[in-house]
């Protein structure tokens, strides 16, 4: 993980978006676990969504903070670049997040509740992946050395990409074995795919992040 009591004016900005898409995925959570009980009032939805869409607001702000401070010549050109490559892809974490919240909403869309432990277990193990990638990022801009050594840790994030892959196929055989509509059946299994997306995104940066070593490695 990050030291979060380093000085350096970039070091912090980096830990504070990570810990600002963190945020938006923690609210994004409360909002999916609002969105699968059929208690849950359409207005009270409305607000869960309003909030993660603020949480992704901040951590767009604190994304172009950070990208403002490398204006300095604290990094090598290369090292400015590969931040801005992993922060930005971070990025897409919270903007996922915010436009499945909004498209939840919008469309009035009834999750099934006999989803709710699925679309639960993808979003925990989402959580966990981001977990790990934080981690990494970490080493990659601490302790360089050690995770071109051994970068076993980028595997353990598509391990975990591999199990949201398992279970959003077997929510896809679920709902298209349901009774309904074609229509109502496409909406259900693009919200699936929109969550399980996230999963990806991380699995990407982990890619990224190995290329990156790759490239630097004599």
């Amino acid at each position: 993980m990050f030291n979060k009591n380093s000085a350096n004016k970039v070091h912090s900005l980096i830990v504070e978006h990570m810990q600002a898409v963190e945020e938006c995925l923690i609210k994004f959570e409360g909002f999916m676990d609002a969105a699968t009980t059929p208690e849950t009032v359409p207005a009270t939805l409305r607000t869960l969504s309003a909030g993660v869409g603020a949480a992704e607001d901040v951590a767009d702000k604190a994304l172009r903070r950070m990208i403002d401070s490398l204006g300095g010549g604290t990094f090598l050109a290369s090292t400015k670049e590969d931040i801005i490559a992993i922060s930005t892809m971070c990025d897409k974490v919270a903007n996922k997040c915010e436009t499945i919240a909004k498209v939840i909403v919008c469309q009035k869309i009834k999750l099934p509740d006999e989803y709710a432990k699925d679309l639960t277990n993808i979003i925990a193990t989402t959580r966990k992946q981001f977990d790990v990638l934080e981690e990494s990022i970490g080493q990659f801009f601490e302790k360089f050395g050690a995770l071109l050594q051994d970068h076993k840790i980028l595997d353990e994030i598509r391990a975990l990409e591999s199990e949201v892959d398992a279970v959003e196929v077997k929510l896809y055989d679920d709902i298209f074995a349901l009774d309904m509509d074609l229509a109502h059946q496409m909406q259900l299994s693009n919200v699936v795919e929109l969550i399980a997306d996230i999963s990806d995104v991380i699995e990407n940066i982990a890619d990224k992040i190995q290329i990156m070593l790759i490239s630097r490695k004599v």
